[in-house]
């Protein structure tokens, strides 16, 4: 085996490649060939690609299965915490050993016959290895998360029987255009020929629906060919699913492990619903299942409260869609003080459309810097949020510990702390504040 941990392993794939991302299946499709590694599986696959919501909806979809006593494997990227994190069986991650062992398949399956080797990104070596892994594994259904975009990403070298599409906006322009309709066609390229297309967006693009049309793919729109209801039973707020003939009662607002529901969450539930519906006849659940999973599914740093008095909230929003959800909540979760943002975002955001929608609920920023490729130094976020933000709101920090230590030290037990802006950020936070002594 070329290196014998985890960490070994990623550090060396973070050099591989001569860039981050190279969006594009030829290399990824032969190295998964040389591994054996199929694009049709004899367990039902589902791709779940958009720009926000991908997660909380595989995070579903895991609970629907679980719950129905079927054994479920799943792929997500990124991870907060632990990189196993983005590959799980029974929503429990793989441990290192069996990821290093696939490691080592794909870096021996890299060889050609001239002895030179495919060069993989380091996304591409975990979704090969993800695939690997679960493809060998005992399951009754696979669901696989798009990493960026649809039609290019590594993901879609599997023919799912199910395309799961989420709210589409404007997010990684670099890559996939400048236009949401250029963005949907990227997101639209993992329908395949005859696939079922579940689209839970209420606003759908265009392209989504004409590629569904010309690839004979069954289409399910949301408020169309199914839709969530509201609706109060025994003095609880419940809600309900409908599609066509199929009504299902009283289910519960999804909760991601303790966090707030939000309204936005229900479109994510009805979708999972509808998948889960569609493939019936191969994995038939029954009705009870539903409520039972939805009570308990599992997703960390979604509007997920940390701690009390002050409220510390983690939110993983770094687009001006997500962000404008996370206003949403805020606003329907007022504190009795004030509110303190948290903030560090990637470079490749529009830092200002995305904090306009929010800036009206906070009082001051706390910005922080990040490190690593596609981050911003502090100096650089301030620069870009000085274009539409107020300069007297903004207190800049190195770290997001810096920051967060900063925010704390200000606000009173009335007050609220709102750590957003990546992936990053949030892993940052969670790390710092599990420590003991952070709140000393």
């Amino acid at each position: 085996m070329r290196l014998n941990n985890l960490q070994s392993w990623l550090s060396w794939q973070e050099t591989l490649h001569s860039s981050e991302i190279e969006l594009g299946l030829d290399r990824v499709r032969r190295v998964a060939g040389n591994m054996g590694i199929k694009a049709i599986w004899h367990m039902p696959v589902i791709t779940v690609a958009g720009t926000n919501g991908k997660g909380s909806s595989v995070a579903m979809l895991e609970a629907i299965y679980q719950h129905a006593g079927y054994r479920v494997g799943s792929y997500t990227s990124p991870h907060l915490i632990s990189y196993n994190e983005r590959i799980k069986i029974d929503r429990q991650p793989v441990a290192d050993e069996i990821i290093c062992q696939a490691f080592e398949k794909i870096d021996q399956a890299r060889k050609n016959k001239a002895a030179d080797e495919i060069s993989l990104t380091y996304f591409e070596f975990g979704t090969l290895a993800a695939l690997s892994i679960l493809a060998e594994a005992d399951l009754d259904v696979v669901i696989l998360e798009v990493g960026l975009g649809g039609r290019l990403d590594a993901v879609n070298i599997i023919d799912a029987a199910v395309a799961m599409i989420t709210p589409i906006a404007i997010d990684h322009q670099s890559w996939l255009g400048n236009s949401r309709d250029e963005i949907a066609k990227e997101k639209a390229g993992i329908i395949k020929s005859g696939a079922l297309v579940v689209y839970n967006d209420a606003d759908p693009a265009r392209p989504v629906i004409d590629k569904a049309h010309a690839s004979q793919a069954p289409l399910y729109c949301l408020n169309k060919e199914f839709m969530a209801y509201m609706s109060s039973a025994s003095g609880a707020t419940k809600w309900r699913f409908k599609a066509g003939t199929v009504e299902i009662n009283d289910l519960p607002v999804p909760l991601l492990e303790g966090n707030l529901g939000a309204a936005f969450q229900l479109d994510n539930a009805a979708a999972s619903i509808l998948v889960s519906q569609l493939l019936s006849k191969r994995l038939p659940i029954k009705p009870t299942v539903y409520s039972q999973a939805l009570a308990d599914v599992k997703l960390a740093g979604r509007f997920q409260y940390v701690a009390r008095k002050p409220d510390i909230i983690l939110d993983v929003a770094h687009n001006t869609h997500a962000i404008s959800s996370l206003a949403a909540n805020l606003a329907g979760n007022p504190c009795k003080g004030r509110t303190y943002a948290v903030v560090a975002m990637l470079e490749d955001k529009a830092i200002c459309d995305a904090l306009v929608q929010i800036d009206s609920l906070i009082d001051r920023y706390y910005l922080a810097g990040l490190q690593g490729s596609r981050t911003l130094s502090v100096e650089q976020l301030q620069q870009r949020i000085q274009q539409c933000i107020s300069s007297d709101k903004l207190t800049c920090h190195q770290t997001v510990e810096a920051a967060i230590e900063n925010a704390l030290s200000v606000a009173s037990s009335d007050d609220r702390i709102i750590i957003f802006g990546s992936f990053v950020t949030v892993s940052a936070a969670m790390q710092w504040l599990s420590e003991p002594s952070s709140g000393d």
